[in-house]
Order: structure tokens, then sequence, then C-alpha cells
């Protein structure tokens, strides 16, 4: 499929300049010159105690922690504190520690202090939830209360050796609005310990007040200069029957009080262009269930051609990208003519990207970590090959979570042949792009199974220069009543990462495929929470293909695309997604001279920062280079970096007013649906113009600044040809908005100029 990327190329092969941007002497200044301090340090080092957590995926810090950080701008590497204490000159990056303990976890408490000491003694913060790990050392054995108040002098706290056991005479003395974020400090509170405050400069968020005595007030959430910490059972609220949790604390602000984030430029994976980003996949279980949809199933029509008649041929606007199994299309393995049509039918439509969900489907990953055939023998029959547990016409949902998700009979789906994990991995690719027509390449691994490759597996990937994908589980809804249903970008598995989908598949909302088959359409909820009021995630329909097994499935399915057509969304592929989220990890921040100025390195292919807290605060484009342009939402700043300058330099400075777009001496993007790159000025004087090259889903709506009021033409080429003249008018404060009526999944070059009178002046 030809990409972003494609864009990009094109217009460098036009040699697009960008003769506006900044005075020369500072455009033309060496890197080395310009750069004056170490980089932004925005690496969070999690201590975790995997003695008492079975795994980093399942751990507190993980799947609580870990998205606000990554919110926040901050990317998060673990260490497991039963493997001693780490060398912290092994982080040269690093921010801040957090840690959430829930029991003993040093057998040398002294040890511990004192490496935290000499941490914060060299500017590092840290953030300690739960259990501080400091009262017992490992075995029970108490730490003298001496030593432990030599921790909490740190956070500006003293502990007096007081408990708070029964408080049904408490209640809060002070709770800002840090407290109270998803649940209310309401029925039995828990014990509390007695914490005195001895920095003023340390700003508490709750004190707990026993009886209306003041004498028995205890600190128990507070931040300062050196971090923040947050007592066990008042940071967060667990409900052991419904296995739910919700914050006490606001995250965001305990965490960016913590970590002091506020100037810190966030490197955001939810927008493109100024909007939400959406993208759509398709894991490829189910591809050969026979359609129960009328009157589909007369015709006996497999649910993917089923999916693809009714879910994304009638949407040529929404791209999605379609990842089968290898072994539900060769028909060496158990594939048929029929299914192997069904893949060509479908990689051969424009909007869609050809991708792979594995060889064989692995449910447990971890069974193939140390694989021997041996392993397998219990699980094959005489002949070697796997025993269908269904009629023929459903036999492929053997090859997929609809029949093994949660019990898992086999550790994957094809067993004729020994596990081989470069079959599985590059050889899936290679099939999937000799199946699609030439210039699409299957680049995106989906994860099957339990989502949970281990370590070599995703390093396969890496290796054959493709980029994977899935697991998280994103819910955000009544079911999930909790920003914690929400996944963090990835996850560090040894020396690679996983990249987690952004929403969750119709398992988790027809209960394992067993009932409830309409449940997806409440996708929309998660969607929506997770984008308001602040942008969490991005917009992701995230499917199986036996979702056009059943007529409410499939009818869920249609009104959950419907709703994001309706959407302000930037659609692109998915792939293209998981090479922004592997961005966010690599973005560097080197800063420049003059204040609030950044040099953006590694970015891979993220494209947009945010400044937080932002509504008066505006690009400074005559210290900048390689912005595309801005938009305010929801209080920050969104800044569009453009993908063709490698090192692009952002500067921001504090505007009037922020009712309407900044001004600018230059034209920037406010928002579009395409993405743009390549951003240049044409032509001087009163006629001066610009171009960009852009490239997208559907018809190309999008907004400008210019910096001139009146009518403007506007022309879309291809290959040197037009395809497409019209014209806009921007209006008083420069805002240009128009639509270019041409689908630009195939690259474009869009050239704007406004519209003179023939005395010279612009037209009014």
């Amino acid at each position: 499929m030809r990409r972003i990327a494609t864009a990009v190329a094109a217009a460098l092969a036009l040699g697009l300049l960008l003769p506006w941007a900044m005075p020369a002497t500072a455009a033309s200044a060496p890197p080395a010159a310009a750069a004056f301090r170490q980089e932004v340090p925005r690496t969070i080092l999690a201590l975790v105690d995997l003695r008492e957590e079975d795994t980093i995926r399942l751990s507190r810090i993980h799947t609580m922690v870990e998205l606000p950080l990554n919110h926040l701008g901050l990317s998060v590497v673990y260490w497991n504190v039963a493997d001693g204490l780490p060398d912290l000159s092994r982080y040269p990056g690093l921010r801040g520690v957090v840690t959430w303990f829930a029991g003993e976890p040093f057998a040398d408490a002294a040890a511990y202090i004192d490496w935290v000491g000499r941490a914060m003694d060299r500017g590092v913060r840290f953030a300690v939830l739960g259990q501080p790990g400091v009262r017992l050392e490992r075995g029970g054995r108490p730490v003298p209360l001496a030593l432990a108040n030599r921790f909490f002098a740190r956070f500006g706290l003293r502990d007096d050796d007081g408990f708070s056991d029964l408080t049904y005479r408490s209640k809060p003395a002070l709770a800002d609005g840090t407290i109270g974020f998803e649940r209310t400090l309401s029925g039995v509170l828990p014990g509390y310990p007695l914490f005195r405050k001895t920095d003023a400069r340390v700003s508490s968020h709750l004190v707990m007040r026993r009886a209306d005595d003041p004498a028995s007030d205890s600190h128990l959430v507070v931040t300062g200069p050196a971090g923040g910490l947050a007592a066990e059972g008042y940071d967060r609220y667990f409900d052991a029957e419904y296995n739910r949790r919700q914050w006490i604390v606001d995250p965001f602000a305990f965490f960016r009080n913590a970590f002091a984030t506020d100037d810190l430029p966030k490197p955001d994976v939810t927008t493109l262009s100024g909007r939400r980003i959406y993208f759509s996949h398709i894991d490829g279980d189910g591809w050969r269930n026979v359609t129960e949809v009328t009157p589909h199933a007369a015709k006996r029509v497999l649910s993917a051609d089923m999916v693809r008649i009714a879910a994304i041929e009638p949407f040529p606007d929404l791209p999605v990208t379609v990842a089968p199994i290898v072994g539900d299309l060769d028909p060496t393995w158990n594939g048929t003519p029929q299914s192997v049509e069904a893949a060509k039918t479908l990689f051969a439509l424009p909007q869609v990207e050809p991708a792979s969900h594995t060889w064989t489907h692995p449910f447990q990953w971890i069974f193939f970590k140390d694989y021997s055939r041996q392993k397998e023998a219990p699980f094959l029959d005489r002949d070697g090959t796997y025993r269908p547990t269904k009629s023929d016409d459903h036999a492929a949902e053997t090859a997929g979570e609809v029949s093994d998700i949660g019990r898992y009979a086999v550790p994957r789906a094809y067993l004729q042949q020994p596990f081989d994990l470069d079959q599985e991995i590059g050889g899936a690719l290679d099939y999937f792009t000799r199946l699609a027509p030439a210039g699409k390449r299957a680049v995106l691994v989906q994860w099957s199974g339990d989502t949970s490759p281990f370590e070599d597996a995703l390093a396969a990937v890496r290796k054959t220069g493709g980029v994977n994908m899935n697991g998280g589980d994103a819910r955000f809804d009544a079911d999930f009543p909790s920003i914690t249903g929400l996944p963090p970008v990835g996850l560090p598995v040894g020396t690679e990462r996983q990249i987690y989908a952004a929403g969750s598949n119709e398992n988790t909302y027809t209960d394992l495929w067993t009932n409830r088959f309409y449940g997806y359409r409440n996708l929309v909820n998660t969607m929506r929470h997770a984008g308001a009021p602040i942008r969490l995630k991005p917009f992701n329909v995230y499917y199986h293909m036996y979702s056009g097994q059943k007529a409410a499935s499939l009818n869920a399915l249609v009104s959950v695309l419907t709703a994001a057509r309706a959407t302000e969304l930037a659609p692109v592929a998915a792939s293209i997604y998981a090479r922004i989220a592997e961005g966010f990890y690599t973005a560097r921040f080197e800063p420049l001279e003059g204040g609030r100025r950044w040099r953006v390195r590694d970015r891979g292919a993220l494209n947009t920062l945010r400044f937080d807290r932002a509504s008066a605060t505006a690009v400074d484009f005559t210290r900048s280079t390689g912005v595309l342009g801005q938009r305010h939402s929801q209080g920050s700043l969104y800044v569009a970096l453009d993908p063709a300058v490698a090192e692009p330099v952002v500067a921001l400075a504090e505007i009037d007013r922020a009712d309407r777009d900044p001004p600018a001496p230059v034209p920037y993007l406010v928002e579009g649906r395409w993405a743009f790159s390549a951003l240049a000025g044409e032509g001087t004087g009163e006629g001066a113009g610009f171009r960009v090259a852009a490239t997208g889903y559907g018809e190309g709506a999008m907004v400008w600044r210019v910096p001139r009021p009146g009518p403007w033409t506007i022309t879309a080429e291809r290959d040197g040809a037009v395809l497409w003249t019209g014209s806009a008018t921007a209006d008083d404060d420069g805002r240009l908005a128009l639509t270019v009526p041409l689908s630009g999944i195939d690259p474009l070059i869009l050239r704007l100029r406004p519209i003179l009178r023939p005395s010279g002046g612009a037209a009014g």
C-alpha cells in the first residue's frame, strides 16, 4: 500500500523548501552550536517485585500507572528488585522512579533508603504509591523508625509512629482537586499512618483528621520538589468482588506534579494533522466460517467475504488492515481456493492493507519460547494433524479465540508441522505480500491467542523490518468505568517492545463469543471516553473475521463504522499507527537557547507533539523549523511536525487570545483528514502561496491558517497532472477551510495561492 512516506518522498523529489521558515543564521546553525544542555529526561524507572507480581504485564504500575505517565510524555522501563537495586548510570535520560509495592521487598531497607537518597541528590524524583517498602524488611523485621523517617523526610514528611485503624471518626480536613478522580472517599475508609508535614515547599492534597482534632492531621497525599507520595488505600479503590479498580487520586495531576512535566514536550500517539487518529485492523480468526446472514448463508458465503461486502467495500474512506492466518489459506495446511481468493479480493481494495495473524496461530506464546516437537506430542493425533472439534462449516473456528480463548485446548491452531519462528513471522509476512497486488507489502504482525509474545518473537518481527501490535484489551465504559481499563502505548519484553492495540475486539463484548453478539456496538462508548475530556487513545476498530458470521455482530460492526465516519478523524493504516507508537519511545528532545525551544530527534513516524495547559501558548514560527501546524484542543496545544524534516525545531511563545487560531507570518495547518508533508512556499510578494504533499483516505477536508484573508485557489496534482481545481475564502482571521473532493490514497501535491485583484491587491 502506498502510505504517508510515499507522499513525503514525492514531495522531496520536487525539491520543496521552506523559504519563510526562520532567519538564515538560525536555520543554518549546526546542531552542536545550538545545543547547550543535555536532552530533556523523559524516562521513568518502575521498581517492581516480581515475587509478589507474576509479570510486568499484570503489575499495578503497568496496568494503572503507565498510561497516565505515557500521556504526560514519559516512557517507562522496569526493574525487578528481586535482582537487587539497579545501577542508575544505566539510565542517562532518567527523570524519575515510581514504586507501588504491596509488601516488604527489601532484605536491607537501609541500603534501599541510601540508594533513594543518592538518586534524589542527583535530581531524580520519586513517586511512591501504596507500601513504601521501608517500614518492614523482607521476613517481617521492623525497620527502626529513625531510619524510615530518613526516607519520609525526602518527601517533607515525618512518621510519628501513629496509626488510625478505626476510621469511623476520620474525615478529610483537606481534599483538593487531586482527590476523588474516579471514586470519592466514602464508606468505611482504610486505616492510615500519622504523617506530619515538615517542609513548607510540599503541597498537601489529602489531609485526614480524626474527631475534629487538628493535632491528629495526617498528610496522606503530597507532592513536592522530590516527587510525591500517596498512602496505601488512599491512592486507588479496589473491589475484589468485581475485580474493579478506580483511582481516588487523579493520576494525571499527581504524576504531573511529582515529575514536573508541565513544560515537557509530549510525543502524542493519538493525533495526526490536528485530528484524532483512526485505524482499524482485523484478525483472521473465523475466516472460513460460513455466514448465517441472509441471503448470503444460502450461497455459503465465507465470513471473510461477508465482512468485505458489508463492512469494507461500503467504507472506502476508512482504511482497514486485514491479517489472515496462513493455515486458513494455504491448501497444504487447511486452506481452500475459496479462502485464498477471499484474501486476494480483499487485498486488492485500495483501502485495505495486508498484514499477518501468523502462520499457525499460536494460542499460548510462552509454550514456544523453548520449543521442542516433543512438547506438542500430547496434542497430536496419529497422523500428526490437529483434530478439529467443529463441523466442516465452522472448521476455521479452530484457528482463533472464537473457540479456544480462555481455555486453549491446544498450544496453536495448526500443528501439522513443527513450530518454526521464522516461518511464523517472516514467512507469513512474505506469504501475504505475495497474495497482495504489486506495491502493497505486509509489514504488520497482529499477535494471536493470548497476545503475549516472548522476546525472540518480537525480535523476529523487527528483523524483518516490520512492526507488531495487539493486546491491551482497552475498555472504558459502563462495565469498565475507569481509565485503568485503558492500556499504555506498549509493553517492554526484554529488550524488545510490544505495541498494544488502542481498542478491544468483540471477544470482550460478547463473553468470548458466546452470547450478546450485538455487544461490539458498545465500542463507541470506550472510544468516546478515551477521547474526551482528554484524548488518551486513537479511535481503533479492531475485530475478527467471525464478526461476519452472525447478523447481530455484523450489524454492530457496521454501526461502529458509521459512527466513526461521522466523527472528525484522521484515518491511517494500522501499520502506520504501530510505527507512530514506536516513535513515542525513541523520540528525544534537546533544549535550545532562547527558552521554550527544542530540537526533536529520532521520532520515527510520530509527527505530533502536545503541550498541556497551553491555551495561552502558540508556536513561534520565527524560531521554529519543520512545523506544519498547530491546534488548540482540550486546553492543550497540538503541534504537527513535518515528516519531511528529520530534526524539526519547535519554539513556543505566549499569545493574548485563546479564542481563535493564533496569527503567524506563515501559512500553517490547523487540522485535516489527510497526512501532510514537505510544506513549502511558492512565489514571492503579494501573490505568494504554498504547496504541500498530501495523502489519506476519503475526501480531503482541511483547515489552514493563512496570512492573507480573502479568496484562494487550490489545485490538486498527481504525477504532474492537475486532477482538480477549486477555490475557498479565508475569513478575516485568515482561517481557510476547504475540501479536496478526491481520494488521497495515492499521494497528491496541493498548491494554494491567493487570488489577487487586477490592480495587484487581494480580491475582496
